[in-house]
């Protein structure tokens, strides 16, 4: 198996008299298991009486729960706009692309959470839905105050948004083309796509505008 290009991460035990392994590969998690004698394995799911997946946990805490962990690193060192009061417990990381109606949904959802300090929204600015997206979000990454030129675009946004300063989109074209770089590498294909971390403090990445349910989660409501 490693022959054939996969990473073995670690070994876990199973009630059954089967040896479970997760490993990667190509990025991908995946769970093997070894019979006694060692002289097979098989790679998949091993589904108990009860449909319970036994390798799942040990891809979380193995493979998925690092990567989050590492993610978090990555998203903490972005150039990102802060929205909220900075000392509000619960983080969203969230990509933002000026032009993104639901964007601005989430945002306006979150609104009252924000308000009252619950929630601080961490904007890392992205310009990849219309011609003129990286112009602006470079214009608002570059302005003395990023953080009142977002909520100037916020308030304008169904005229258009601010107009693009070619010197503050100079300043701050490299940040947003820098976090045009990170999505693409995180694989992430959607705005917003927003990052948090739950109450039992596990790191969560939602792909798009949050269902009601997911909302619900990220506003601890």
């Amino acid at each position: 198996i490693k022959k054939q290009g996969v990473t073995i991460i670690d070994s876990f035990e199973t009630p059954s008299e089967l040896t479970g392994y997760i490993g990667t590969y190509k990025d991908e998690p995946m769970s093997i298991y070894v019979t006694a004698d060692k002289r097979y394995a098989v790679v998949g799911d091993l589904i108990d009486a009860e449909g319970k997946n036994l390798g799942a946990d040990a891809i979380y805490q193995l493979v998925t729960k690092p990567q989050n962990e590492k993610l978090w690193q990555q998203l903490e060192q972005t150039d990102w706009v802060q929205d909220g009061d900075k000392n509000a417990p619960r983080i969203v990381y969230t990509f933002t692309d000026p032009f993104c109606p639901y964007c601005h949904k989430f945002r306006d959802m979150a609104d009252p959470f924000i308000a009252e300090g619950k929630v601080q929204f961490r904007h890392i600015l992205v310009g990849i839905l219309q011609e003129n997206s990286l112009a602006v979000a470079a214009t608002i990454m570059g302005s003395d105050s990023p953080e009142e030129a977002f909520q100037q675009h916020r308030q304008l946004s169904n005229k258009g948004g601010i107009t693009v300063d070619n010197a503050k989109a100079s300043k701050g074209n490299d940040s947003v083309l820098a976090n045009n770089h990170l999505m693409e590498a995180l694989h992430m294909h959607a705005t917003p796509t927003s990052v948090y971390k739950d109450n039992d403090g596990e790191i969560q990445i939602v792909e798009g505008m949050p269902v009601q349910q997911e909302l619900s989660r990220i506003f601890e409501e």
